[in-house]
Order: structure tokens, then C-alpha cells, then sequence
């Protein structure tokens, strides 16, 4: 049975229009880690990505650091391994957040912005798992838990003779799965996802049906001299 390791994309342009790219920082953050995967890992079986932009780069400047194998890896993409909308969350819990520009604007205003960042971010987070009023919410949480976890299992069933495999996801979908692996409750994952660095690796291995968190959220390609690259957005 498969290593399957999640990948946390690089740094995204957080607080931008266009939130779904990344930046100069995260493009690097992508190029180190591959050089030091390819050092543990001779090449992926499989490699998943999910839809978003900064998914498909984090891949692409990952994966160029390794020599290809005779046969190539298996490409899978698939929106199963997306973020949630948080957009759309923080508006169902204060109007004021309903784009980035509003929210960016509300948080200045804030006398510690960070704070207060977390606070509504979190608060947001709470009533999304609660399922207050959400016929509102774009995904629901049940929803985004079921697409997580029949994600991870549709992915080990399909290709069950891959010795490791590659997903390129976000901070949400990992935390999720890993939350559920653990068996942390559900109103603690922020706990988890507030410290997943960007380029972080939680590697899950699947055996005998069942999967086990092995590593969670290994930056240790990012310490030393390269701990400046440790961003967490």
C-alpha cells in the first residue's frame, strides 16, 4: 500500500484580488522542497494536484527538481483535494468580509490587525462547522468533509500498488484529513491549520484498509539557514 504525501502549497498572494497564485517567496519555497525530496525519493508513482493555480505551480516547480524516471508518474487533478472557499465563509459571518479588499480594509482598521485576523477567521471558521444558517455557505462543512476523505480513499483504491504518491493541496484539506486520522475534534482544527507551513509534508501511509498519520507537517527542509521561508499563508 501507498506513502501518500500531502503537500502544502508555497506561499499564495494573500490579501490580493487574485489570492490564487503564488508569490516570489512561495515559488522558492516550492524549488527547495523538491530539491530536498528528490534527496529521500527517487521519484512519485502519483502525483495529484488539485484545480487551483497555486496547486499546479507548487507542482510544476516541485517536481522540476527531480530527473524523470523511465516512466513517468501518473498526473491526477482533481477539485477533491481543493481549499474551501474562505471568501465566502467570512461573509456569511460579517458582510464587511465579503471580498478581500473589505476584509483587508476591516483588519487595518483593527488596533492589532493579527488579532483580530484571527479572531473573525476563526469565529468564521466555527459557525462554517456548526452549520449555522448554512444555506448560505457555497460547500457546506459536511460537504467538504465527505469530498476530503472519499478523496483520500478514492485515491489509495485506484492506485493501491503505488509505493508513494504526490498531492499538491492546502492547509484546509490537510488539516482536515489529519484532524480525522488523529481523532481531533472537529471544533480544534484551526488549532492544526493556523501551523501548517507553506510546503509543509504530512505523509499518510495506508495499510490493511486504514491510513496513519506518519509525519505531520515536516518543514525541516526550511530550518537552519533557510528559516526565513517559513511562512504560514
Amino acid at each position: 500500500m501507498p506513502a501518500i504525501y500531502l503537500i502544502r502549497h508555497g506561499q499564495a498572494s494573500f490579501g490580493q484580488d487574485d489570492y490564487d497564485r503564488l508569490s516570489s517567496l512561495g515559488e522558492e519555497q516550492a524549488s527547495i522542497l523538491g530539491s530536498e525530496l528528490s534527496k529521500r525519493i527517487t521519484d512519485f508513482d502519483v502525483v495529484a494536484k488539485g484545480t487551483m493555480l497555486r496547486h499546479q505551480q507548487t507542482a510544476e516547480l516541485c517536481l522540476a527538481k527531480f530527473k524523470l524516471a523511465e516512466n513517468a508518474p501518473i498526473h491526477v487533478e482533481s477539485a477533491a483535494w481543493n481549499e474551501y472557499d474562505h471568501q465566502n465563509i467570512l461573509a456569511q459571518f460579517d458582510d464587511r468580509l465579503a471580498t478581500a479588499a473589505g476584509t483587508e480594509a476591516y483588519i487595518k482598521a483593527q488596533k492589532n490587525p493579527i488579532e483580530a485576523f484571527e479572531k473573525v477567521f476563526n469565529g468564521a471558521i466555527d459557525r462554517w462547522i456548526t452549520g449555522e444558517n448554512s444555506t448560505g455557505y457555497i460547500e457546506s462543512w459536511q460537504q467538504f468533509r465527505d469530498r476530503l476523505t472519499r478523496g483520500l480513499s478514492d485515491l489509495i483504491e485506484a492506485h493501491s500498488d503505488a509505493k508513494h504518491i504526490a498531492v499538491f493541496t492546502s492547509g484546509g484539506p490537510i488539516s482536515l484529513l489529519s484532524q480525522a486520522l488523529l481523532g481531533v475534534p472537529e471544533h480544534k482544527i484551526m488549532n492544526m491549520n493556523w501551523t501548517l507551513v507553506n510546503c509543509g509534508v504530512t505523509k499518510v501511509v495506508a495499510s490493511r484498509g486504514r491510513q496513519f498519520v506518519a509525519t505531520l507537517n515536516d518543514h525541516s527542509h526550511f530550518e537552519g539557514k533557510q528559516k526565513n521561508l517559513i511562512t504560514y499563508k
